[in-house]
């Protein structure tokens, strides 16, 4: 499973780096893929997202995309080292690479329900997917060049975002 320079993930792989027992770990998580989801929740939580639940509730799309956009970008600045070796290992592990579609997934659910309170939006489908582009680690990364803040970039973003919902609700 693991390629050069990348270690396989395995429940006997995170076994022996835990110090313990295959069973150990397979007796708390029963398989990978839960395994797997119950790191990814921990990210998850550990790194703000359980505040997108703020979004939803707020009625205002534009604040509600704002706020969106200030999370997710907190989220990929802080975890610019640890998202790049997921996305590795999803090449390498499908599984890996599904959990992290299902994921990303997530996201585009919450766009898709942003832009469904805004009014006169002409192809919604078009913005909910440029939105979902905008607001992606891969986009984060490539503005995470020549010095700048995590704050700077959400600007960035925020100001392509913003250009966006312009352009599909005038």
């Amino acid at each position: 499973m693991g390629g050069k320079g990348m270690p396989a993930f395995s429940i006997d792989a995170v076994a022996r780096e835990a110090g313990v027992t295959r069973a150990t770990v397979y007796n708390q998580f029963e398989s990978k893929h839960v395994l797997l989801a119950a790191i990814f929740d921990d990210i998850a939580q550990k790194g703000g997202l359980f505040e997108l639940s703020q979004v939803f509730s707020e009625p205002d799309p534009e604040k509600a995309l704002r706020r969106a956009v200030a999370i997710f970008a907190k989220f990929w600045g802080g975890h610019a080292q640890t998202m790049p070796k997921f996305t590795a290992f999803g090449q390498l592990d499908e599984e890996v690479a599904t959990l992290m579609s299902e994921r990303a997934e997530r996201r585009r659910k919450l766009l898709a329900a942003i832009v469904a309170r805004m009014t006169p939006v002409h192809s919604p489908a078009d913005l909910v997917d440029v939105l979902y582009a905008l607001t992606s680690a891969e986009f984060y990364r490539l503005l995470a060049v020549h010095g700048r803040s995590t704050k700077a970039i959400e600007e960035l973003i925020w100001q392509a975002v913003a250009d966006a919902v312009n352009r599909f609700t005038k």
